[in-house]
């Protein structure tokens, strides 16, 4: 895959009604690598992976043109994707419930992600965990948040806490006496903003921190997507927010346990995990 590649990327994404943008497109790109699949000199479908640490990768965006689906071309482009990665768990989110396709390749079913979005209403106040207060995070906190990143989910992602930290609206840090408990981003995607990657010791921090953000996108379309855990979700509405899609995520190899006080409450994106 080249950049020359990412107009018709678009395109085939602007057919299945993904969100994203020419430049959401570049910024993922930027960050790895992609495969496309060709048709008589005509691209038909692409896929990407990103190669994080030595211990883990992403794979994503994998997309076919409608009239080449069924015919193997997905199938072919997973397995060029995967090559080369036997070393590290792979991760993979699966859009409704297409995870029997995955599962010929190797991946297992680990849980599920659920998309949240609408206009945000202006946020509600909430309480934090004793002893903690939010404080605005930037560049500068780059070195911190890899840190409280790999904590949540196992591995460093120095590359793309960089990126989203480029595009940052606004980001918060959970800090504490002890020592820094989460953080979370607000940027630019699609059609308004997202909240991601959310990372925080607890449930009330978690939701402390996303409505600070969201109060700073009122009444733009704002989306999350979370782990499908209930913890964060009933209370989503309360910004304004709806359950609008599922995703499978999928992994092949053993993804790593968070490290306390650390956990993943959502998504940096849904491609990237």
């Amino acid at each position: 895959m080249a950049q020359s590649d990412l107009p018709v990327a678009l395109s085939l994404s602007e057919d299945v009604r993904w969100p994203h943008r020419l430049s959401d497109w570049k910024t993922l790109f930027q960050l790895g690598e992609g495969r496309v699949a060709e048709v008589g000199g005509a691209v038909v479908g692409v896929g990407m992976r990103w190669l994080w640490d030595e211990r883990g990768a992403s794979v994503g965006l994998l997309v076919v043109a409608p009239a080449f689906r069924e015919r193997g071309v997905g199938s072919a482009l997973l397995e060029a994707l995967c090559a080369g990665l036997d070393g590290r768990t792979v991760l993979l989110h699966a859009p409704g419930k297409l995870h029997r396709f995955y599962a010929r390749m190797g991946f297992e079913r680990i849980g599920e992600v659920h998309q949240y979005q609408g206009k945000a209403l202006p946020a509600p106040l909430m309480a934090l965990p004793d002893g903690c207060r939010l404080r605005p995070g930037g560049r500068n906190d780059l070195e911190l948040l890899v840190g409280m990143e790999q904590g949540a989910r196992g591995v460093a992602r120095s590359s793309l806490i960089q990126a989203w930290l480029r595009q940052s609206i606004g980001t918060v840090v959970l800090d504490h006496p002890d020592g820094p408990r989460g953080f979370a981003i607000l940027r630019r995607f699609g059609r308004g903003a997202m909240v991601g990657p959310v990372v925080a010791p607890c449930a009330m921090a978690a939701k402390a921190m996303i409505a600070h953000l969201a109060g700073l996108v009122t009444g733009r379309v704002l989306r999350l997507d979370v782990h499908a855990d209930g913890e964060l979700e009933d209370w989503l509405g309360c910004l304004g927010l709806a359950h609008v899609a599922d995703a499978t995520v999928l992994a092949r190899g053993t993804p790593a346990s968070p490290t306390a006080p650390f956990l993943p409450f959502a998504l940096a994106d849904k491609a990237l995990g």
